[in-house]
């Protein structure tokens, strides 16, 4: 008898123990499908990323963050929680966990590593959609302790915000279709056709401004560019409205001049802010084309005439800058992008051949002969330029005539002739020419002063 109430005793405490994590369960059910409720509510009434992430904040005691790729703070919670209110540090979090598996669902726990710099624990979840990484989600340990109701909370939170994500992607990619199709009536010549202009206006783009045009050659024809992300970049960089397409061969964009700019200062401004976007590309070495401030109804012109710069720099450059401008190579850029290369290069031998070997004071002289070009053929700011006396400029040129037979300063031919082959030299980084940046950098010292 004693046995089997011992028994059903036994029992009965098993019953009541499943009962109690039947409620348990029942009541975590319940509020993880008031939190699902709560937060797919905010993405259907099109609250986007930052509704998103105030409503998890509402649901946790501890901060929450949303931080981009790369590790700049996107959103995160609006009030203070906790003694320390400070960005978390994704790169160490990752260094710390490792790799992870961005088409998992799963949050990560990084423990506590004072010693490393990790104060607190961290739960961090990859905020992705078929392998793209838009952000992280984080939300560190500071006002409670992390549970794994906060564990689903940042797993569902992430869910919804790659859902966000992916729609703004594709509404972005609707409209750059939009705006690359423009960028192209734009380059042909149709700017001022009724349905370009209707076009323009509902995009909310001039389509008579003026703007410089920068022709991007592509790096690789197995890596595609993405057209979108480089001209977002741009218009990061410069504040400006930037139109982009895809071109042959490279890359289109159309950058808006400010009308109150000087023109130099535009085109200077854009050469500096390439340079910074083929690194944040990771290209950089691309070949980029750029343009004068262009009228709207020039831009084809502007079109070939980059694509002859990418075609100078392509076949002659060496080393130096691969950014470089239409009016830095002028118009003998035409036969350097055209002509045979093996012709071009005699040609040069022949022009300045006697300059080339070891003449004493050689790079003295293409020097001085470059600075002359550069200065519009001036003795003055020749000598101002290169620090030296006027009469030394005067005898220095007299030593080219000596040597090359070119009267640089009398005759329009040989003028020419030794443009065209300081042009090539000046691509292959000949160390006596100065490279392009060092001629822009002091055409707009003086352009300002």
């Amino acid at each position: 008898m004693t046995t089997m109430t011992t028994a059903a005793k036994e029992r009965s405490a098993r019953e009541e123990c499943s009962r109690a994590e039947l409620a348990q369960r029942y009541d975590e059910l319940r509020r993880r499908h008031s939190i699902e409720l709560r937060l797919s509510a905010v993405s259907a009434a099109g609250g986007g990323i930052a509704s998103l992430v105030n409503t998890l904040a509402e649901l946790t005691t501890d901060p929450v963050w949303l931080i981009d790729p790369k590790h700049r703070v996107v959103a995160r919670s609006s009030d203070v929680r906790g003694s320390e209110f400070k960005p978390p540090d994704v790169q160490l979090l990752l260094e710390e966990h490792g790799p992870i598996d961005l088409t998992s669902s799963d949050p990560v726990l990084v423990p506590a590593r004072p010693a490393r710099g990790i104060g607190r624990r961290h739960l961090l979840v990859p905020v992705a959609r078929d392998s793209c990484l838009f952000a992280w989600l984080v939300i560190p340990e500071v006002s409670a302790r992390l549970t794994r109701d906060q564990a689903w909370l940042a797993c569902r939170g992430a869910f919804h915000l790659a859902g966000e994500y992916a729609v703004q992607r594709r509404v972005a990619r609707a409209s750059w279709n939009a705006r690359s199709t423009l960028t192209r009536q734009l380059v042909r010549g149709s700017h001022r056709d009724d349905d370009v202009t209707a076009a323009a206006d509902y995009l909310g783009v001039r389509a008579d401004a003026d703007r410089v045009l920068v022709y991007i050659a592509d790096s690789s024809p197995d890596e595609p560019r993405d057209e979108l992300a480089v001209s977002e970049l741009v218009a990061a960089e410069m504040g400006l409205e930037v139109l982009g397409a895809r071109g042959r061969e490279g890359t289109i964009l159309l950058v808006e001049a400010p009308e109150e700019s000087a023109h130099m200062t535009v085109v200077q401004q854009v050469k500096r802010v390439m340079r910074r976007v083929v690194d944040d590309l990771g290209e950089p070495d691309a070949i980029v084309g750029v343009s004068a401030v262009t009228r709207a109804d020039a831009l084809q012109r502007s079109y070939r005439e980059t694509r002859e710069v990418v075609l100078c720099v392509d076949r002659f450059a060496r080393s130096g800058d691969r950014i470089i401008a239409v009016d830095d190579l002028g118009p003998a850029r035409l036969l350097v992008a055209n002509g045979d290369v093996g012709a071009v290069r005699r040609y040069v031998d022949d022009v300045l051949g006697a300059l080339l070997g070891d003449v004493p004071g050689s790079s003295d002289l293409l020097r001085t002969l470059q600075c002359f070009f550069d200065t519009g053929r001036s003795v003055r700011e020749s000598a101002a330029r290169l620090g030296i006396h006027e009469n030394t400029v005067r005898l220095r040129m007299a030593k080219i005539h000596d040597l090359t037979g070119l009267d640089v300063a009398g005759n329009s031919n040989d003028q020419l002739s030794a443009q065209t082959a300081l042009l090539v030299l000046r691509l292959e980084g000949h160390p006596a020419i100065p490279p392009f940046e060092d001629r822009a950098r002091v055409d707009a010292a003086e352009h300002t002063a």
